[in-house]
């Protein structure tokens, strides 16, 4: 699993036109079909599909299409993304990812707009053809060089400019109440979440906003379950998932760190050591050795 938008940075077949932290302006180019990669999305998206097809798989099984000229809203959270190539040419789209504090400042600008009481989140929110976002997305590609995204300021009231230009075309008026959604937590079932996500690259404040919790409620919630706290269980199965691995496959380590959501190999291979006693590579060689 990559985190979205952090591991976009710098890649080849991404040019960043305007960025400010993870919230930021992004045009990606795909010689080659992407099936089905898993990602986390730290920031709510807003995803221009200029040439080819997107597929976004929600955490609960929700397929959704984006064709090329279409828009869609796509909330923080888990997804498998799929970007398909058109007969001819390369997969091109724009990506617009900003946070809670620029959506609660969008908000305020239309005097508020509160959520009605028993509403439900959003999963996804597909926006449609936009010939005004084509428009407007294509003139982002031309005005802003790599030179620009030094100019910080540009990127939230550039990515402002766009939720503000959707609004204005929504003859429902309903865009600023979806947005709203948007924001809402989404309630999961603690046990069987971790249980099935704990060997992903995530923070505890990540969990606790993926299976609808504040911090603090997460943390009393998770002790009423597991009776310890989110650090030491993710620990403990983390590195019981490593040494399974290690005594079962053969791998690096490398990927090993990876695998059970680690990022930083040495103080994977730090935890591992003060855990079992000797390094994930002495204990994989120990392991061939007996066989």
């Amino acid at each position: 699993m990559i985190l979205i938008p952090q591991r976009l940075f710098g890649l080849p077949q991404v040019h960043t036109l305007l960025q400010d932290g993870n919230c930021c302006i992004l045009k990606k180019s795909l010689g080659s079909p992407v099936n089905q990669r898993e990602g986390y999305l730290t920031e709510h998206a807003i995803s221009l599909v200029l040439r080819g097809e997107q597929q976004i798989k929600t955490y609960e099984g929700d397929t959704f299409r984006i064709k090329a000229g279409e828009a869609s809203l796509i909330p923080r959270g888990l997804y498998y993304i799929t970007d398909l190539l058109p007969e001819a040419g390369a997969f091109e789209s724009l990506l617009f990812y900003f946070d809670d504090a620029l959506l609660q400042e969008f908000l305020r600008s239309r005097d508020g707009t509160p959520a009605r009481q028993g509403e439900e989140p959003v999963d996804f929110l597909q926006l449609g053809a936009r010939p005004e976002l084509l428009t407007y997305g294509k003139s982002l590609v031309q005005l802003y060089q790599p030179s620009m995204t030094k100019q910080r300021k540009l990127a939230r009231i550039k990515i402002m400019e766009l939720l503000l230009l959707i609004d204005s075309h929504d003859p429902s008026q309903d865009f600023a109440q979806l947005l709203v959604k948007v924001s809402l937590p989404k309630q999961r079932n603690i046990k069987a979440f971790m249980a099935a996500n704990f060997d992903k690259p995530l923070k505890v404040e990540d969990y606790a906003y993926l299976t609808g919790r504040s911090l603090s409620s997460f943390r009393r919630d998770f002790k009423t379950f597991f009776d310890t706290t989110p650090q030491a269980w993710l620990k403990s199965q983390r590195l019981q998932k490593a040494r399974d691995l290690a005594l079962q496959q053969n791998i690096s380590v490398t990927d090993l760190t990876y695998e059970v959501g680690y990022e930083n190999i040495s103080y994977f291979i730090k935890a591992f050591k003060e855990e079992f006693g000797q390094s994930p590579k002495q204990m994989m060689l120990d392991q061939r050795a007996n066989i």
